[in-house]
């Protein structure tokens, strides 16, 4: 790999409540992923730990302020037009209350409970991240 390679580190957050994942709907204006369902993500910053990122991300897009509950994944995807290479780790995060308040990147926001988040239209490695998610979320609350 070239010297001048560069990829993006970026974290995912999966925030549960009452037994529902928040799924959030990108803006048609996005440069990725338009209009496409997700569960909220960014850039990790330099010098930032994935953790601090995780919380700072999850307030800028739905208002929301976490705890992060612990990692659920890590996948690699392409980002946009230009295909920028990206690492992503996931997090299992709980809502401490409040209600949801988009940023100007989302247009939706729905609750969805767990049984029926893996029918949410999303990108393959998102998909398989859910499901990752909620198969270990019933077997450690089941």
């Amino acid at each position: 790999m070239p010297s001048s390679a560069r990829f993006i580190v970026a974290v995912a957050f999966l925030i549960e409540r009452d037994g529902r994942l928040l799924m959030i709907r990108r803006g048609p204006d996005r440069d990725h992923a338009p209009g496409e369902w997700e569960c909220g993500s960014g850039r990790v910053e330099y010098g930032e730990e994935p953790e601090d990122a995780v919380r700072r991300e999850a307030r800028e897009e739905t208002g929301l302020d976490v705890d992060v509950v612990g990692p659920v994944d890590t996948f690699h995807y392409y980002r946009g037009p230009a295909r920028e290479e990206a690492i992503c780790i996931a997090f299992h995060c709980r809502a401490r209350g409040g209600d949801v308040r988009l940023s100007n990147e989302h247009d939706a926001a729905e609750w969805v409970p767990l049984d029926r988040v893996v029918d949410v239209p999303v990108s393959q490695p998102l998909r398989d991240c859910i499901a990752r998610f909620v198969k270990t979320h019933r077997r450690r609350s089941g």
